[in-house]
This record gives structure tokens, C-alpha cells and sequence, in this order.
């Protein structure tokens, strides 16, 4: 148990240090939104959180109520990509019919979703990026992000808390 404890402990810190870290720019990607709007790092809406996740972990599917309910407090866009080759467009949106606030992030003719997850190299998920308003990433949070910080790190994006 504590070998197998070790190895996840070592790939998560290995993990951390291949992401996108705090102080850079996000990755380029162009995906739609459910209306068919190419979204990019240029046209998004900002600061924002990105979410990596995918329609069949246990940890998203526990996280998810408490990231919803901190967009809906704090209005802040959360965009939630599945790393999940196979989730497919209409796997994506009808799980994502509990979280209306939240924008998921749909393959388009430039990219695919998993691709983007590459891009960023996340390691498993959820995957959590807190941006500014100027596209940098202020935090990182691989596995759940708890409420308190992740509050925190949209204090430290530029937003102005209810």
C-alpha cells in the first residue's frame, strides 16, 4: 500500500511540474462552446477556470456540485473540457445538463479536446486552471479543488468576491 501510495504521490508531483504553471500564458486551442462559438485563449471570458475532466471519474463527478455552486456565486466562467477521447459531443452535454453555469468545451474542425488537455499536460483529472484577465495561469489544482482555495486563487485572478 505504501509503494502504490508513493508511486501516485510521485506521478502527481511529476505531473506538476510538466503543466502549464502559475505565470504562463495559457496554450492555444480553438474549441466550440455548445452554440457553436469557436472559443480561444484570445476570445474567452476572463479571469476564468478551466476544468479537465472526464464523464466517467469518481472525482469529478464528487467535485463538480461544489465548483458549480462557486460559478454561480461568483459568476466567474468556468469551461470544462473532458480529456476523454471517447466522450463524445452529446456525452458531454447531456452530463453537463446539471451544471448550467458551467460552458463545456466541444471538438471543432482546428482541435479536439484531448488534444488540448495534452497541451496543457495534465496528467489524469480533474485538472483545475485558475486565469486572469490577461491569460495567465494564477493556480493549478490536480485532483479536487477544495472551496477555500479555490476561492483564493480567484481572489489572486482579479476577482472581486461577493
Amino acid at each position: 500500500m505504501l509503494k502504490r501510495w508513493i508511486g501516485v504521490m510521485g506521478l502527481l508531483l511529476l505531473g506538476l511540474g510538466l503543466a502549464v504553471r502559475p505565470g504562463e500564458r495559457l496554450p492555444e486551442f480553438a474549441l466550440l462552446d455548445p452554440k457553436g462559438n469557436l472559443v480561444t485563449p484570445a476570445t474567452m471570458k476572463k479571469p476564468a477556470v478551466i476544468v479537465f475532466w472526464a464523464s466517467w471519474c469518481p472525482v469529478c463527478k464528487a467535485e463538480f456540485p461544489g465548483l458549480h455552486r462557486v460559478a454561480e456565486e461568483t459568476r466567474v466562467p468556468f469551461y470544462v473540457i473532458s480529456r476523454e477521447p471517447k466522450d463524445t459531443k452529446e456525452v458531454v452535454l447531456e452530463y453537463m445538463k446539471a451544471y448550467p453555469r458551467f460552458v463545456p468545451l466541444l471538438a471543432s474542425d482546428k482541435d479536439k479536446p484531448h488534444e488540448v488537455a495534452n497541451r496543457f499536460k495534465v496528467l489524469g483529472q480533474p485538472w483545475t486552471f485558475v486565469v486572469d484577465a490577461e491569460g495567465r495561469v494564477v493556480a493549478l489544482f490536480a485532483g479536487r479543488a477544495g472551496r477555500e482555495a479555490l476561492l483564493d486563487a480567484l481572489l489572486l485572478a482579479g476577482v472581486e468576491l461577493p
